[in-house]
């Protein structure tokens, strides 16, 4: 299991990259890569232990373009100040990057009893 930090999405009112519009009261998350949207996760606060399921509805933090993290295991581009978009050959420095892994929507992040961005787990469910 790998442990990331997580960080608040806020932007209630907003849209992702999905066209959702974002509410409180949905459990949602942003991954980098697009081709983890609609998937479903699970997410776990190792602080307290309280864990939930969420669907990834936008791309990011940072980077649209990080499948070496999603879906094999690697550390999060952002941890090493990287993000990667589409229409760049590679990844970039990312100067603004606060080497979250993952964005909690505030459902999620009331759930999971969050006070700060710190580190979670998570995992893809069926």
């Amino acid at each position: 299991m790998i442990y990331v930090k997580a960080t608040r999405e806020g932007l209630v009112g907003k849209t992702t990259s999905t066209g959702w519009v974002i509410t409180v009261d949905f459990p949602f998350v942003a991954l980098p890569s697009v081709n983890a949207k609609h998937k479903w996760i699970k997410i776990s606060n190792p602080l307290n232990g309280l864990s939930t399921c969420a669907q990834v509805l936008d791309t990011g933090p940072f980077s649209e373009i990080d499948d070496a993290y999603v879906f094999g295991g690697a550390r999060p581009l952002s941890e090493s100040n990287m993000c990667w978009l589409y229409g760049k050959p590679a990844p970039q420095v990312c100067l603004d990057s606060n080497g979250s892994g993952i964005d909690l929507g505030e459902y999620v992040w009331r759930v999971l009893g969050m006070e700060d961005n710190t580190q979670v787990s998570w995992e893809f469910v069926l």
